[in-house]
């Protein structure tokens, strides 16, 4: 019985041994493995890539220099009432970009010839010219016409100076749209079924019908 057991244990130690060394073994050959694959994912003749980052260098959008001239356009009223004497204010303005010491700021320019051209929803068009005040303000009051009415008006403004340079366009054109406003009703006085005031008097009144006599003493 002894000697059965002891064969056994040395069958085991057998066993444990092999797959010790077999185990090993194993190991060796996937270390071989992976250095053979991590060597060949490098080829000798392409360099590698480096990235270099430069500190203190500023990356952002440089300021865009200003215009000499700028212009715009607008309606006072975008939806004014249609009338048939009714006219709706459009302003234009022109500025001038004047630098005074590193410091740039915009001037109105005056005395410049302002042309708008009206573009009516019929298809016809109204040109009108005024000249810039002191701050480079043009108005120009525009009479409504009936083919506004529920429709898109766009007026166009250029600016040219005195010598006939043109300085600048507006870069959207104003517009407005007239409406139909409805009447207010006037209020009517309604006359009043009651006389107003206390009625005079006038003329006598005469009793009628004849008086009772008057009782009589008797004689004796």
């Amino acid at each position: 019985m002894i000697s059965r057991q002891g064969k056994t244990n040395t069958f085991l130690n057998h066993i444990i041994k092999c797959s010790a060394v077999s185990f090993l073994f194993l190991i060796s050959i996937l270390i071989v493995a992976c250095s053979g694959n991590g060597s060949s994912q490098v080829d000798p003749g392409t360099p590698i890539v480096t990235v270099t980052i430069k500190l203190g260098q500023n990356i952002s959008s440089p300021t865009p220099t200003l215009r000499n001239y700028y212009c715009g356009g607008w309606a006072t009223d975008t939806s004014p009432p249609f009338g048939s004497t009714s006219k709706v204010s459009v302003y234009g303005k022109v500025t001038h970009t004047v630098t005074v010491d590193g410091n740039s700021n915009p001037e109105g320019v005056k005395d410049a010839t302002a042309a708008a051209i009206i573009q009516w929803p019929d298809g016809t068009t109204d040109t009108m010219s005024v000249t810039t005040t002191s701050d480079g303000l043009a108005v120009f009051p525009v009479a409504i016409k009936a083919s506004a009415i529920n429709k898109l008006v766009t007026i166009m403004i250029s600016f040219t100076s005195a010598q006939g340079v043109l300085l600048c366009t507006i870069p959207s054109a104003a517009y407005f749209t007239a409406i139909m406003v409805s009447p207010t009703p006037t209020k009517t006085a309604i006359p009043s079924s009651t006389p107003s005031g206390s009625p005079t008097p006038g003329g006598t009144v005469t009793p009628t019908g004849s008086p009772s006599p008057l009782p009589t003493k008797p004689s004796h």
